[in-house]
């Protein structure tokens, strides 16, 4: 009787420190799953070549490729929302890049009562390749497709589109909102309030998300701007620990941030679910728009 109690002892010995194990094991396997470091870049590169685009004297196609290349290897970005950029371009810069690049591309249009054609890189007598807004990624893309919009019937109809960055496992957006007039048959009408909120369902539909661009809207906490009511309510966050998204350059529940254009103006955004790093505004002499980078932590 002695040897029995005795093996069994031994036994429930043996399970407890199995499961004491077991237990003790799981906080050490979730403590090694480091944060990663993904850089996003956005900018508007005032690509055109067309006259009616305004992008003369912006610099050449080869410099504007030269500022996401100095992006890319001092503030090591290692994804891009490109907008106003032609497809020649973009394949210019995809091959000086290098392997372990993609892109994802997607044209602006001209609409006439509803019937489209795809908008040209240059004048009518100069370059036929397409403009448009291009989501740029390392190591790994996936899934990439166009989102609708509501979109002028007559007028400029820019994409928006989002890819999955796969070693991150983060939905990248790029976004180009319209213009206030961008239908010249009815210049007041407004489309940026349907577009927002168009771009908040997607975006909310994604565990993980980076989105931004040119959103062609100034803050809605900027004492000068008579259209904030264009921002949905719960897109642009009012702070931390409240909903919706902080924005890259957003300090506590001030919705402002440094100018990205050069008439002194907040019209560039980046929003994101994942934890901020840090956020640049660069200058560039290559675009009337500046350079907006946000490095954020991702687990």
């Amino acid at each position: 009787m002695r040897d029995l109690f005795s093996t069994a002892r031994r036994v429930a010995g043996a399970l407890s420190a199995l499961l004491l194990a077991a237990v003790c094991a799981a906080p050490s396997a979730a403590a090694t799953a480091e944060p990663k470091n993904l850089q996003v870049m956005s900018w508007n590169m005032c690509g055109s070549q067309r006259d009616s685009w305004n992008c003369a004297g912006t610099g050449t196609p080869a410099q504007k490729i030269g500022v996401v290349k100095y992006h890319v290897l001092n503030n090591y970005v290692q994804a891009a929302l490109l907008q106003e950029v032609c497809e020649d371009d973009l394949a210019q810069l995809m091959g000086e890049l290098g392997t372990g690049w993609d892109a994802s591309f997607q044209p602006y249009q001209w609409s006439q009562a509803g019937v489209r054609w795809n908008s040209r890189c240059g004048n009518d007598d100069g370059r036929a390749d397409r403009i448009g807004t291009a989501v740029v990624i390392k190591a790994g893309m996936a899934d990439a497709r166009s989102h609708p919009l509501t979109q002028p019937w007559t007028g400029l109809q820019n994409p928006f589109h989002c890819a999955t960055a796969t070693y991150w496992n983060v939905r990248l957006c790029v976004v180009h909102a319209a213009r206030l007039g961008s239908n010249p048959d009815h210049p007041d009408w407004d489309y940026r309030d349907d577009q927002f909120a168009e771009i908040e369902g997607v975006v909310r539909s994604f565990p993980k998300v980076v989105f931004g661009g040119d959103f062609n809207s100034l803050s809605p906490d900027d004492p000068g701007n008579d259209a904030a009511w264009v921002w949905p309510a719960n897109l642009y966050s009012k702070g931390p620990g409240t909903d919706g998204y902080l924005e890259c350059d957003q300090a506590g529940t001030e919705r402002v941030g440094r100018p990205t254009h050069d008439y002194g103006a907040k019209i560039d955004y980046l929003f994101s679910s994942e934890p901020r790093r840090w956020c640049a505004v660069a200058d560039s002499a290559y675009s009337d728009h500046h350079v907006l980078i946000e490095s954020v932590s991702v687990v």
